[in-house]
């Protein structure tokens, strides 16, 4: 077992870093530029446990500040990777960045000195921040015991975060926030092995372990072991169900198409489709990082302006897309809250916050009288994808489901089609929404039921 300590920073005190900031809103006046100072405090808690014991620990601090300057008609950006810096070099960094890239497309200008009306100067956390303590360890050790065939891993994540933004001529504001994560690793032994990978995410630790103990880790390990079986001589069925879980990894891959900045580079194929119909009726596609399901709330992004729900398509109707500060200028349109920063402070860039995909129609899960259904429960990686055109070959493994609800293992398959073909084929869902997360973007979904896809058996299946 591997063990790193380190005290819990408390988020909680006085507005940590107001000095190092006003000190380069200070030097970037001298230079006479208007500037912005945003900081980030991160703290990392993981655990692994597998077989009743915990393999490693670890508990990581970092952060960053990044300055941005505007002066003379340039936009200029530089960052430190460390949380309070007020190194006067940031700033001359930063406008010899702003002359460089003056030549490029003028930037938006400096946002305005008073804070946005709808932002508090602090925003508290809308739970308390995950942490991995002492009971949630002893119930992780627990859930990872396993038995002679069978081999659980879980690895618990607590992420806490706060973020503080400084504008000249404005108060500071800041938020808190956190997201607990557990991806399980369920390997069953049986005439083969089966194995299969989730991952639940949530406010707290105990929310996630509570879930995890109740419904997922359950239905995990009798998938696990049908997967083990002897898979079926070919995969016939008549109808196809794609599990939330792969549902949601496709829809990360399209994802850039709902974004304006792709828009305006010419890499969207929904350029110009604003009110024309792309989905099936009834699919919706909203993006709201304040809404009660995301993982990781934010009251506002990386440039400061205030999130809320953003809807894509409405009963499968284009009705927009998620840009920031410059490309809504760009677009003649207001900006949706939708630029991020990475973790080391990276110039604003756009993508989802919690991206959730919805459709009127519940079919249920599984078994169809007189039907034999093929689940495909996970996605194995990608053969093939391109993020443009929306076309995907990807590994999979999938369940056969009789009308008596019997479930046999389908083997090894390929999956193989168009996202944007499914979001057009979407026939209803299956009750269960999974969630995707790729860095601070979260993608959620249910199953869908569809009929575009094709399916194919892998050899040594």
């Amino acid at each position: 077992m591997t063990t790193t300590s380190r005290a819990p920073q408390d988020f909680t005190g006085a507005d940590t870093g107001s000095g190092a900031s006003d000190a380069l809103l200070a030097e970037a006046a001298r230079h006479g530029a208007d500037a912005e100072v945003w900081t980030a405090w991160h703290e990392t808690e993981e655990l692994v446990c597998r077989a009743g014991a915990v393999e490693r620990r670890s508990e990581v601090s970092s952060g960053a500040t990044a300055l941005t300057v505007w002066a003379d008609g340039t936009e200029g950006y530089a960052v430190r990777n460390a949380p309070g810096a007020a190194d006067p070099e940031l700033v001359t960094t930063a406008l010899a960045v702003g002359r460089v890239l003056a030549t490029g497309t003028p930037p938006p200008a400096a946002p305005a000195p008073a804070p946005d009306a709808d932002r508090a100067p602090h925003t508290p956390a809308a739970a308390p921040l995950p942490r991995i303590g002492d009971d949630a360890t002893a119930r992780l050790r627990a859930l990872a015991e396993g038995t002679g065939d069978l081999e659980i891993e879980l690895r618990a994540r607590a992420d806490r975060t706060r973020v503080r933004l400084h504008r000249a001529g404005s108060a500071p504001a800041s938020y808190e926030t956190g997201v607990a994560q557990l991806f399980a690793r369920i390997t069953a032994r049986g005439e083969g092995t089966g194995y299969i990978g989730h991952q639940l995410f949530g406010r707290t630790v105990e929310e996630v372990l509570d879930g995890a103990e109740g419904t997922d880790l359950p239905e995990l390990v009798a998938l696990a072991r049908i997967l083990a079986a002897r898979p079926a001589a070919a995969p016939d069925h008549d109808d196809l169900l794609v599990d939330g879980r792969v549902v949601s990894r496709l829809l990360t891959l399209v994802a850039p198409a709902f974004l304006l900045d792709s828009v305006l580079e010419g890499r969207s194929p929904l350029k110009d489709r604003v009110g024309a119909r792309v989905a099936s009726p009834g699919v919706t596609l909203l993006d709201d990082p304040t809404a009660a399901g995301s993982p990781l709330p934010t009251p506002w992004d990386g440039e400061g302006t205030p999130t809320g729900p953003t809807v894509l398509v409405e009963d499968g109707v284009l009705r927009g897309f998620l840009s920031s500060r410059r490309t809504a200028a760009e677009a003649g349109a207001p900006a949706t809250g939708s630029a991020h920063r990475g973790p080391h402070g990276e110039m604003p860039t756009v993508h989802p916050g919690h991206l959730l995909l919805s459709h009127t129609d519940d079919l249920g899960t599984e078994v169809r009288p007189d039907r034999t259904v093929l689940h495909v429960v996970q996605a194995n990686g990608a053969h093939t994808s391109n993020p443009i055109t929306g076309d995907f070959s990807i590994g999979a493994n999938a369940v056969l489901v009789g009308p008596d609800g019997t479930r046999r293992n389908a083997g090894n398959i390929t999956l193989a089609g168009n996202v944007f073909d499914l979001l057009r084929s979407v026939d209803g869902h299956d009750g269960r929404v999974r969630v995707n997360r790729s860095n601070n973007s979260f993608v959620a979904a249910p199953g869908l039921w569809t009929r575009c896809l094709t399916v194919g058996h892998q050899d040594g299946a």
